[in-house]
């Protein structure tokens, strides 16, 4: 079997950004609660929420967590690009050598001041003296420099605090997949801030009350994570998290029984709600098909609404996809306000994959002009070019696959929309990363990379991955 290579083992989440220059940002916020003003900048558009500059169009992030501005190996850097030919290079207000800034971004707006703001997750960031704490940074969009930086309320050392992120409005969720939660090593937590209201983040873990399944070795939980409307109360938003090093091993505490890293997804519901306990669903991949040892359920998710209907993906990217082993497949869930989370479609090469390709590394999911996934499989191919497919959901159609690539490229390693666009990386392109840019009805894209057009290389960096991860 081809391996699935570091993308299995090392996750990277980033934002569409070409580079620039540096992004000028306050002082971050040296503890774990949010400050900033909640002042509606001038020029924002309110049009959207990939808007960053405040234009009336979607932009695009995309990171180079391992590059090196101003010679700082390993400090990584964000790429904000303003169409095609325009862009700007963000980094952390004090970066440092190896923090792997970009390691995960997201363009949303979550102070509803009518521009996007840019989240990114520097997981090998030391905090307070702990090493490979990890941090995650807040630029306000807009005519701002206002930032601020969000760590656990107790860092604790190589738990990664930022290997994932997302958001919904003012609500941020941040994974610590690493972190040794309830003493059990690399049992992983998740942590919740509300960005409008100043104050430490509130810790979930596996021992949480109300959250289901024990704090087990290696489990990541939080190694994926998405906030959407997924059942819970009307006007509430609900937390997914994903656990792919999970053993599927019954009910109960374990010690290396059941199927290895079979993996599972839990859904905790009204996340943001006062209080110490939940409501929630567990989902581990059997209730829903055949599964296995080392599918790993949980291992990427994304999220979108239209109308009344939210739609949650989930990937197994070493899943059995229609039977083929290791092919990989993703799980299509959906609720609305009167419909539970439930299954709808499972999704996969219907016998056209081989094993190891990594269907499901990364996924993506947009609500504009139709609920459309995008499926990262960057293992494509003998020689490992990648590839993405693009589907409508609901339409009945297989979609298309996508291939703009080259040998070693893992073109689909990341993937992400802006606006109608589809952002592909394929960051092992030409030894610094590229992405590539599609429009709604294009057949080819438009190939972005640092140093061509508007994308200059960071002063005093080398690009590395630029593509790594894109929002």
């Amino acid at each position: 079997m081809r391996p699935l290579l570091a993308v299995l083992t090392a996750t990277v989440v980033a934002v569409l950004a070409p580079a620039g220059t540096p992004l000028t940002a306050s002082a971050a916020t040296p503890s774990g609660a949010f400050t900033g003003a909640s002042a509606s900048p001038a020029g924002c558009s309110g049009t959207g929420t990939g808007d960053f500059d405040g234009d009336g169009v979607d932009d695009t992030a995309v990171g180079d967590p391992f590059t090196d501005p101003g010679g700082l190996a390993g400090a990584g850097a964000v790429h904000v690009l303003f169409g095609r030919d325009r862009s700007k290079v963000v980094t952390a207000p004090q970066p440092g050598a190896g923090d792997g800034f970009g390691w995960s971004v997201r363009l949303a707006e979550i102070d509803a001041d009518g521009c996007a703001d840019l989240l990114v997750g520097a997981p090998y960031a030391d905090v307070d003296g702990y090493k490979d704490a990890g941090a995650v940074y807040v630029f306000h969009g807009g005519p701002t420099d206002r930032t601020a930086r969000l760590v656990a309320p107790e860092p604790e050392a190589d738990a990664h605090f930022g290997w994932s992120l997302t958001s919904g409005g003012a609500l941020v969720a941040v994974g610590a997949p690493h972190e040794n939660a309830d003493g059990v090593t690399d049992s992983g937590a998740a942590y919740l801030f509300d960005t409008s209201a100043p104050g430490p983040g509130k810790r979930i873990s596996q021992e949480t009350e109300g959250v289901p399944g024990n704090a087990e070795d290696g489990d990541m939980f939080g190694w994926s994570l998405a906030i959407g409307r997924l059942g819970g109360e009307a006007g509430d938003l609900d937390l997914a998290v994903g656990a792919p090093y999970e053993n599927d091993d019954g009910l109960g505490r374990q010690a290396g029984g059941g199927k290895p890293d079979s993996g599972s997804i839990a859904v905790i519901f009204d996340a943001g709600r006062e209080g110490d306990g939940y409501r929630s669903r567990k989902w581990d991949l059997r209730e829903i098909v055949a599964a296995d040892a080392d599918d790993r359920f949980g291992y990427a998710m994304a999220y979108a609404e239209q109308g009344d209907v939210g739609y949650l993906a989930v990937s197994a990217p070493l899943g059995d996809g229609g039977g083929v082993p290791d092919t990989g497949l993703v799980q299509l869930f959906q609720a609305s306000s009167s419909l539970e989370l439930t299954t709808a479609a499972t999704i996969h090469r219907d016998g056209g994959g081989t094993a190891g390709d990594g269907y499901g590394s990364s996924l993506a999911l947009t609500a504009e002009g139709g609920v459309r996934l995008a499926v990262g499989v960057p293992f494509d191919g003998a020689d490992q070019r990648g590839a993405v497919h693009l589907m409508t959901v609901g339409d009945g159609t297989p979609g298309r696959m996508i291939v703009q690539s080259g040998a070693g490229e893992h073109f689909g390693r990341s993937v992400g929309f802006s606006g109608n666009r589809l952002v592909v990386g394929a960051p092992d392109r030409g030894g610094s990363g590229a992405v590539v840019l599609l429009g709604r009805n294009d057949t080819e894209g438009t190939v972005l990379a640092p140093g061509t057009g508007g994308i200059p290389v960071p002063a005093g960096a080398v690009p590395v991955e630029f593509g790594a991860g894109v929002s």
